[in-house]
């Protein structure tokens, strides 16, 4: 790639941020808060410490690994070998294209707040996903240069948002008691919604290679994603859960719009929220596209897999899992994958350093952030609910199943030869 094609810092970071800032706030925020009450900011919180636990390894891995642009796929098949990184990969690809039609179905949600029929749900879903697919098909830089502009747009907003409910309303004490009303099953089921936002910066990490300096810029780029968007998110949820009682939220994919929409604000506070939002669930959509294409091609070109067009292969399975229903069901069923592949970070940077690989980053406080990560990833995938977690079981058979036939396959074709 040449020099002029390369990404900056900025461009990453918004690339980045356009993935995270979107489905946490603008569509799953009602459902976090829904489950969680007033607890939910505490599982903000706790979701913040434990992305910037995967965070900083993913930093680690992402200033020595510099040539690949899988991000935690290829962080894993380097240091775990082919199986487990393969299993990563499978994840990954599944994980990303299931999330992208959750916030789809985010940007679906906004727009019929402006006077939409409802039979047009999960038709402005497809055409949303459709277009995006092609825009993506232009190149990185494009995404980049589309990204910076809703980022900023976004992230204005939500400021303005935060510092608008308190003033319009006060701080309202009993909107915040009892602060668990579902118990910490509550939090930590509040936790894995709010994660499913986080995880975007991994798309951070697959842009290695085609970043100038990449080795220097992506932890970097990392690091500033996720200290900016914790800041951002615990505010807003705060103002959200003042606005109003937690219990109004249930599964709306369009929670900001409720909130103010319950407190008489201004329409044109109203009109900005709503369309800063579809500008959000536009961008993380677009982001997420990115992200699961750039992992997609690097797992076939690893496994020699008879794909030849990944980008139709996403959008294809991203159409698919609009067929899952409401939001919050499609959240949970992507997050098992991306908390499976984060779990392993934290091993990787343990076996990399006894190896004695060293990048221009290095995570603070080895290892105990490393067996930190670990540990939280494993509590949080323990509380995804059952129906999850069978997703999940059932994804990771077909996984091995499809890379055993795969390894067959190859050793046949080598005893030919």
């Amino acid at each position: 790639m040449s020099e002029k094609k390369l990404l900056t810092f900025w461009q990453a970071l918004f690339i980045g941020l356009g993935n995270i800032i979107g489905a946490g706030i603008f569509v799953m925020a009602g459902s976090t808060i829904s489950v969680a009450g007033p607890g939910s900011i505490i599982a903000f919180i706790f979701t913040a410490i434990f992305a910037m636990t995967v965070g900083l390894n993913s930093a680690e891995l992402s200033s020595i690994f510099t040539d690949v642009e899988g991000g935690v796929y290829s962080f894993t098949l380097k240091t775990l070998g082919e199986m487990s990184g393969f299993l990563v990969g499978w994840f990954r690809v599944i994980s990303y294209a299931i999330g992208g039609a959750a916030t789809a179905l985010g940007f679906s949600g906004y727009l019929l707040l402006f006077g939409l029929p409802k039979t047009l749900y999960y038709p402005l879903a497809v055409i949303l996903i459709a277009i995006l697919l092609v825009l993506d098909y232009f190149g990185i830089r494009t995404v980049a240069e589309v990204d910076t502009v809703f980022v900023i747009i976004n992230i204005s907003s939500l400021i303005l948002f935060s510092l608008t409910v308190p003033i319009l309303v006060g701080i309202k004490v009993h909107n915040f008691v009892p602060l668990f009303p579902h118990g910490i099953q509550g939090v930590l089921t509040a936790s894995n919604l709010a994660f499913f936002a986080y995880s975007g910066f991994n798309t951070i990490a697959t842009l290695t290679p085609s970043t100038k300096n990449g080795e220097k810029v992506i932890p970097k780029a990392i690091v500033v994603s996720l200290i900016i968007t914790s800041i951002i998110y615990i505010s807003v949820v705060f103002s959200m859960i003042d606005a109003m009682p937690w219990y109004y939220y249930g599964q709306t994919s369009a929670p900001l719009s409720l909130a103010l929409s319950q407190i008489h604000a201004p329409s044109w506070l109203f009109l900005i929220t709503s369309i800063s939002a579809i500008l959000a669930t536009i961008s993380v959509t677009l982001s997420i596209i990115v992200a699961s294409e750039r992992t997609l091609r690097q797992l076939s070109r690893d496994f020699q897999l008879p794909v030849k067009h990944e980008l139709l292969v996403v959008g294809g399975i991203m159409l698919a899992s609009l067929l899952l229903g409401n939001v919050e069901a499609i959240a949970l069923a992507s997050t098992f994958g991306i908390i499976f592949s984060y779990m392993l970070t934290g091993l990787e940077v343990i076996i990399v350093r006894r190896k004695g690989l060293r990048g221009s980053f290095r995570s603070p406080a080895f290892p105990v952030i490393q067996v930190f990560a670990i540990i939280l990833s494993a509590l949080f995938m323990i509380s995804l609910g059952l129906n999850s977690l069978e997703i999940g079981v059932v994804t990771l058979f077909i996984g091995i199943l499809v890379y055993e036939t795969l390894r067959e396959v190859k050793g046949h074709e080598n005893r030919k030869k």
